[in-house]
């Protein structure tokens, strides 16, 4: 009797414990539909609101006009490769006017996905190429291909050898991607680069390479966004592609970071030059390149730029940007690599010399010799230097260009001219070095 009753109670225990668990799982369940359905709902709502649209619009009509054309054009695409992300693609071609000049831009992406002339393997004999590396200013956002840090060089050499009686003929490459970071071009020249059988490598080093997670493309909207999110590169390409609420999610972690002052320059911010992990990364990846180099017998050259901005704010002699202007330089002295800084230029002296980390109360720096300024290609700036030029032709009164209500922020990529002026500073300290001809 007493074991009967015993099992009995079990009995209703144990399924009072069923009837518990059941309601648990059913209420685990009901959550998980309408955790499911919530989501789906705003993933409905995310794609009919054209979030990310008009997320990037704004950036696009604030950075150029130009941008759009030279994306249709197919310029850049998305690779497997999970550090460089996206490339320029073999075989395209864009030509873009420039709407302030009357000028159009030739963008030709080689056979062998470089911007440049067709380069033919194997090399020959009469024949010296300069592969330039680096982001959007090795690119040559907005300006001919001739017209490139490395069109200039390569023009001014071959002029050089026509003067010293030589058949020497020089070509010049650039396989700089705009939003590239150092372990980025690092990739890009072991994987087409060294092809080219470049005789001379330039680094076009900028501060804002300092990064260890660089940017994705999407070829829908063709625009640059960042990703900080920590899943590998590919599952966070995907999830971007096939989630609009994970996109949104990851704008506005951007938009966060972006709110601070200084983002580039806050080490709250993952893509801040300033942090150590971007500084070992960055640190590694040009080690890297500069092994690369030696390994191939390559000659490379260290074309140093601080972090591009009014002339005014480098003129500061306690300008934020200072130490990482140091930490760059020191690293080349480490590496022993020749180069230029072009700290004195951007401070608006023509030839290269900086003048401020020296000046005193009583010795004070020398006015500029130029405004570097007006190099930018900021259609707002290239704007403002037409009507400036003209007001001084016609002998009328022209503000200052810091005084016009310029953006703060403008696109501070250079045309044509101002990479002419920065190579004829980079040429002569290229050929003091035995890089290119005397």
């Amino acid at each position: 009797m007493d074991a009967g009753q015993y099992s009995t109670a079990e009995a209703v225990g144990d399924a009072g414990k069923r009837s518990l668990w059941q309601r648990i799982l059913r209420g685990l369940l009901a959550a998980s539909l309408s955790l499911a359905l919530l989501l789906l709902l705003a993933e409905v709502g995310m794609r009919i609101s054209g979030h990310r649209e008009k997320a990037f619009q704004s950036e696009i009509n604030r950075l150029h006009p130009y941008w759009p054309p030279l994306i249709e054009a197919g310029i850049f695409g998305e690779i497997e490769d999970p550090v460089r992300r996206y490339a320029m693609l073999p075989g395209r071609r864009a030509e873009v006017p420039d709407e302030i000049s009357g000028e159009t831009w030739t963008f030709e992406i080689n056979s062998m996905g470089a911007r440049g002339p067709a380069a033919i393997s194997p090399k020959p004999a009469e024949e010296r190429r300069i592969l330039c590396v680096g982001d959007s200013f090795a690119f040559g956002l907005w300006c001919d291909q001739e017209q490139t840090l490395v069109g200039h060089l390569t023009r001014m050499a071959n002029e050089r050898e026509r003067a010293n009686g030589s058949n020497l003929q020089w070509k010049g490459y650039t396989i700089g991607v705009p939003g590239y970071h150092s372990g980025q071009q690092l990739r890009a020249l072991i994987q087409d680069g060294l092809a080219l059988e470049p005789d001379v490598v330039v680094l076009y080093f900028n501060t804002n390479d300092i990064m260890r997670d660089g940017f994705f493309f999407d070829e829908q909207l063709g625009v640059l966004y960042s990703d900080f999110s920590p899943f590998p590169a590919g599952v966070r390409r995907s999830l971007w592609h096939w989630s609009h609420l994970y996109s949104w999610v990851v704008l506005r972690q951007s938009a966060y970071f972006n709110s601070l002052p200084s983002p580039h320059l806050d080490p709250r911010a993952p893509w801040a030059h300033v942090r150590a992990d971007n500084q070992a990364a960055t640190r590694a990846a040009i080690s890297e390149i500069a092994q690369v180099c030696k390994r191939e017998e390559l000659p490379l050259f260290f074309l140093h730029q601080p972090l591009m901005t009014w002339h005014q704010d480098a003129r500061g002699p306690n300008w934020p940007v200072l130490p990482l202007v140091k930490w760059a330089e020191d690293l080349r002295a480490e590496l022993g690599l020749p180069g230029l800084c072009l700290l004195g230029w951007m401070r608006g002296y023509r030839d290269g010399i900086d003048r401020i980390g020296d000046a005193t109360a009583s010795h004070p720096a020398p006015p500029p010799d130029f405004f570097p300024d007006l190099y930018f290609s900021d259609v707002a700036v290239q704007s403002y230097r037409r009507d400036y030029e003209q007001a001084l032709k016609e002998g009328k009164p022209a503000p200052p260009l810091d005084e016009n209500g310029l953006p703060r922020n403008p696109d501070f990529h250079l045309i044509g001219e101002g990479y002419g002026d920065m190579a004829r500073l980079t040429y002569a300290a290229m050929a003091e070095a035995g890089m290119l001809p005397r």
